[in-house]
């Protein structure tokens, strides 16, 4: 896999393309997530980018098929599609990604269109109750397919921890806490405003990036206890908006 040492450099030659593709009816081109901030990881990381059209459909979609397939190949993501009519319909059913996307991004040509996204905390706390005890189920079913194979296991905490810590992002906001880029400080600043005794999403993320079996293994059990409670105190927090 090809090292990307500037992702927005890339991001931007990719935008460009995605403009001369649709012209007047591209209305902004976004890049969000870790190549827009500080964590971006050159080795690994892929390149998301936010398309918003004057209308979206699945013809406009497929209009820039050709260029998506060749922006993949280089870690270029298939764009977010949307229009302002999407967007504004959305926010309280999508508050996580919304904000997620508003937490870190740069704006490569048109509008802004993040900046004045008004999410809700009511709306985060439901979504984030939601999807922590979604993920916690699924995270203890998929345990019995993938705990005697090392690499399914280490997809299983890799890809279950990028979800968590979207998670744990609107978490922060619900409590009025400042949100940390760094994915290490997040896990931390997480653990301290809502108690946890046990703070293992590092250990999580170190034995699944050495791919040690059985340390993987042993940080398992804490690592689905500490999302059991935190699901707990979340599910305990005012029903109430806050503003």
């Amino acid at each position: 896999m090809s090292k990307i040492d500037k992702p927005l450099e890339l991001a931007t030659q990719a935008a460009q393309e995605y403009k001369g593709c649709y012209g007047d009816a591209l209305l902004s081109v976004t890049v969000y997530g870790s190549a827009a901030g500080d964590d971006f990881d050159p080795e690994r990381s892929d390149i998301n980018l936010l398309v918003v059209l004057d209308n979206v459909t699945l013809e406009a979609i497929e209009k820039s098929t050709a260029i998506q397939d060749k922006w993949l190949k280089r870690r270029v993501a298939r764009p977010v599609f949307m229009d302002h009519a999407y967007m504004n319909r959305s926010l309280d059913s999508f508050p996580i990604e919304f904000f997620n996307m508003q937490h870190c991004y740069t704006v490569l040509m048109g509008e802004d269109v993040l900046g004045n996204l008004e999410i809700t905390r009511y709306d985060l706390r439901l979504q984030a109750e939601r999807e922590l005890k979604g993920k916690w189920l699924h995270l203890m079913q998929d345990w019995l397919a993938v705990k005697d194979h090392r690499k399914r296991l280490q997809e299983l905490l890799q890809v279950s921890l990028g979800d968590f810590t979207a998670v744990f992002r609107g978490l922060l906001h619900v409590r009025r806490q400042p949100v940390p880029q760094d994915r290490i400080a997040l896990w931390d600043a997480v653990s301290q405003v809502y108690e946890l005794q046990v703070n293992p999403f590092n250990e999580v993320q170190t034995a699944a990036l050495r791919g040690d079996k059985k340390k993987m293994r042993e940080v398992f059990v804490e690592y689905v206890r500490a999302i059991e409670i935190l699901s707990e105190k979340v599910d305990q927090l005012p029903r109430e908006e806050s503003p």
